[in-house]
Order: C-alpha cells, then structure tokens, then sequence
C-alpha cells in the first residue's frame, strides 16, 4: 500500500509484539462481489450471512482527547517499519467498557477490553 497514518499505536504491547509508537498502516476493505461492510463494536463473530474479515479490539484517542473516531485494530496488528518514533499523533488505547451509562451489565464487565468484527457481505 504505502499509505500511512499518523496515528501511532499508545499500547506497547500486542499479541506479543511491541507496538509503541510505532505508525500504523492504513486499510482499505474491498472484497470483489460483496457490496456491504460493517464493523460491529464488542462482537466477536459476524451475523449469519455475513463473511469474516477480521476480528480484533476497539480501539479509539484517549477520552479526554477532543477528537475520536472507533476504529476495529486487527488482533494481529502491523506497524510501518521505520515508523517508530513519536510523531504527536492521534494515539490508539484500546476502549474498555463503563458500565450503568450507554452499556448494560451485565452482558459488558466493567473495565473489559472490548473486542470487535469487520463483516462482510
């Protein structure tokens, strides 16, 4: 691709590999004869019909950060090679569940990671 953000992973650590600071590469979700993608927050399969992209874990800017927007980070992650260094950028946490506002528990557990799916169909 060639393409990458400035937004560096915060979390040092995933799925054994150190990420911090590290640019993560963009992601472009095509799929030749299915028209419809969807990423689902805190799921961890599709819905019936729909096909697996990846699975992984939401991730979004610090809260108390002025923008954010809910990305779904791939459970293997990749960083850009060359990359690693701290730009000032958009930094990734991974979002954990605070029960009793916008989530009922308990179907969420306080404090939780929360997982998420890129579906297609």
């Amino acid at each position: 691709m060639g393409h990458y953000s400035n937004d560096p992973f915060q979390r040092t650590n995933f799925g054994g590999k150190n990420f911090k600071n590290q640019d993560a590469p963009c992601a472009v979700c095509y799929t030749q004869n299915r028209t419809s993608h969807v990423m689902i927050p805190a799921w961890k399969t599709c819905p019936t019909e729909w096909t697996l992209e990846y699975r992984g874990y939401l991730v979004a800017q610090f809260y108390s950060q002025y923008r954010t927007k809910f990305v779904c980070l791939d459970e293997a992650p990749e960083g850009i090679r060359g990359g690693e260094k701290n730009t000032n950028g958009a930094l990734f946490y991974v979002v954990q569940a605070k029960c009793g506002q916008a989530l009922p528990c308990p179907n969420y557990v306080e404090g939780r990671e929360l997982t998420c799916v890129v579906c297609s169909m």
